[in-house]
């Protein structure tokens, strides 16, 4: 089993312990990331504590979708990429074995 990291962190002035199997700097980056985004959210004074958190997942995930997407764009050009250089790495194969037909060919040819 995964050994568990337990961290003490705060987010929005409340101390939370988190436990994970991420490194504590990990962890720590995440919930930084977590209070940074409450805190910009909170910058509306008519929101409610839960509002904030409810906006900030809601912001967060969001992010994440549009990252996620973006990643599946890159593996889907980079499959499409290799897909190319691997028909590419064949045509060239028969291309030089082509070109060592003619060359012999005209090897033989070129002496009578």
């Amino acid at each position: 089993m995964d050994k568990k990291t337990k961290v003490n962190v705060r987010i929005m002035g409340n101390e939370y312990t988190i436990v994970g199997t991420e490194s504590e700097e990990y962890i720590n980056k995440i919930c930084f990331a977590v209070d940074k985004k409450m805190k910009e959210i909170s910058q509306n004074p008519i929101l409610k504590p839960h509002k904030v958190a409810v906006l900030t997942a809601i912001n967060m995930c969001d992010a994440y979708y549009k990252a996620k997407y973006m990643n599946d764009l890159s593996v889907a050009e980079l499959k499409k990429t290799r897909d190319e250089l691997s028909a590419l790495k064949s045509e060239i194969k028969a291309l030089e074995e082509e070109n060592r037909f003619l060359k012999e060919e005209f090897r033989k040819n070129g002496t009578r």
